[in-house]
């Protein structure tokens, strides 16, 4: 799936019904996923799928449907605490296509979410190397435009 690809071009997370007694236009009691960001995973480059309560995607055999599960259900694991090999057990497979390995040949991916919750959207950026050894190598927390956390390996 890429920005323009058909299965993006269908998505369209579906309006979130307020909880009972809330405000309209008012934050949101409990922080929810709001976006996936898929900068560079598998086939994705620069991806940000919308999420509501109730998100559909749609699109033909090989669109990438699968494959923006695979990162959702990875971060939901790494947000459990689950070991990094857990969340990625092929971390190859989540290498952008055509990716080309630097002079000590490492190879990674960068995927991430946005939360929303009562103090407002927090977005969540992560750095992975996959190859030659799996291992987070950068973190970045922001929140209205403000850099809360960063690090990087190096």
């Amino acid at each position: 799936m890429t920005p323009t690809s058909p299965a993006v071009g269908r998505l369209r997370p579906l309006p979130d019904l307020p909880a009972p007694g809330a405000v309209p236009g008012s934050r949101p009691d409990r922080p929810r996923v709001t976006e996936l960001l898929l900068s560079a995973f598998a086939g994705h480059r620069g991806v940000t799928l919308p999420l509501g309560a109730l998100t559909l995607l749609a699109g033909p055999s090989g669109s990438g449907k699968s494959t923006a599960l695979r990162a959702y259900e990875a971060l939901a694991r790494l947000g459990g605490g689950a070991r990094l090999d857990d969340a990625f057990p092929e971390p190859g497979a989540c290498v952008p296509e055509r990716s080309r390995a630097d002079a000590q040949h490492r190879r990674g991916f960068r995927i991430g979410c946005t939360a929303d919750g009562p103090e407002g959207p927090v977005r969540l950026e992560v750095a992975v190397q996959a190859e030659p050894a799996l291992r987070i190598v950068g973190e970045r927390l922001t929140a209205g435009g403000r850099v809360l956390l960063e690090t990087a390996l190096r």
